[in-house]
């Protein structure tokens, strides 16, 4: 490590969302903790995910950058002025800590701008060609990465070696505070879920990203194979204007499932999937989360491109088709021929494939 990063006393990681990039993040913030043990280390993340970030061992302040509330009071003029207050007072506390350096891994032109504000006196980013909106006129301290094709977690250690820190992958530890702990176990002892080994099934996205969730009826055909063939529990977990999917799942097996209570936040839903004996979802978050905490984990994958977004771990397996529209970086899709073409024969080989990795 050169000797202009040994003494850092404060940093700023900069990370605003989603839910699966920053589980990618949270290697690469390990590898920080652990180079500089005494340090203060900051997270800035949008409202939304707050509590993912506070539930990572090894930060010490989470800030939170209120997006979605600035969103709503711009509705109304009336709110303009606590607006440009609220803004005031963010600012004020971005800034306060007098951070030695700040790392952008998002590299768009709102963390950019948010980076530079902050005030860090080096202020870490991708180069030009590896970042967007013009982000890197923002930093001042440019990395770039080994190629433009390669994992988001490898992208984001990059950023650590090019300021000359070993780093390696590492699973994140979450602490998850009791009274989450009790409610999801209260949850799985009402439901006699602890009586058999539980397969967790997630079907939904975010709804910006619902052209990659796979067919409810594959969905059910699945739940009912494993239900018959290795006699899980299943338990479908939903998210905000999810629970309808899950019910028409339900109407379509022939096998008993469950339906996972209301998990009001990330931590809820980590200490229910720490329970799992096995995850099967799509190209989402809780997908993310439940490989990075040691979950046997298949993904089905439609158009994006796994080499750059599959879940990282070594208990994860990717389920897609090569076709010749695969993978791309559409944000909407007349067919997703990509998503549609995968059988659940071929999810549940590749549940027996994870099996064989134990």
């Amino acid at each position: 490590m050169g000797k202009r990063f040994n003494n850092l006393k404060n940093i700023l990681v900069v990370r605003l969302g989603a839910m699966g990039d920053i589980v990618h993040v949270m290697p690469a913030a390990k590898n920080l903790r652990m180079a500089f043990p005494s340090a203060h280390i900051a997270w800035l993340v949008e409202d939304k995910l707050e509590d993912l970030v506070e539930g990572l061992q090894g930060i010490d302040e989470v800030i939170v950058f209120p997006r979605r509330q600035w969103q709503k009071h711009l509705k109304s003029p009336r709110n303009y002025c606590n607006i440009l207050s609220s803004m005031r007072l963010f600012l004020k506390k971005l800034r306060n800590r007098k951070y030695d350096i700040a790392l952008d891994f998002h590299g768009n032109f709102k963390s950019g701008l948010l980076t530079y504000l902050s005030g860090a006196r080096t202020r870490v980013g991708f180069s030009k060609g590896y970042c967007k909106e013009f982000n890197f006129l923002f930093t001042n301290l440019w990395i770039a990465p080994q190629q433009k094709r390669m994992h988001r977690i490898d992208k984001y250690l990059g950023l650590l070696h090019g300021l000359g820190i070993k780093a390696y992958y590492q699973r994140p530890v979450f602490s998850i505070p009791d009274t989450d702990r009790l409610y999801i176990d209260d949850f799985l002892c009402q439901n006699h879920l602890d009586q058999k080994s539980i397969a967790i099934i997630h079907p939904g996205t975010s709804m910006f990203g619902k052209y990659k969730r796979w067919p409810p009826e594959n969905y059910a055909h699945l739940a009912d194979i494993l239900t018959k063939e290795f006699n899980y529990s299943i338990v479908f977990t939903w998210g905000a204007s999810e629970y309808n999917l899950i019910e028409k799942i339900l109407s379509l097996m022939r096998y008993q499932a469950t339906i996972a209570c209301e998990t009001s936040s990330v931590k809820q839903l980590i200490a229910l999937l720490q329970h799992a004996h096995l995850f099967v979802g799509g190209d989402t978050g809780p997908t993310h989360i439940a490989s990075s905490i040691g979950i046997p984990t298949v993904a089905i994958f439609g158009p994006k491109d796994p080499v750059i977004y599959a879940p990282y771990d070594r208990n994860a397996l990717v389920v897609r088709k090569d076709i010749p529209c695969s993978p791309c970086e559409k944000r909407k899709c007349d067919h997703v021929t990509c998503i549609n073409v995968i059988t659940p024969g071929d999810v549940f080989k590749a549940v027996k494939d994870i099996g064989k990795l134990k």
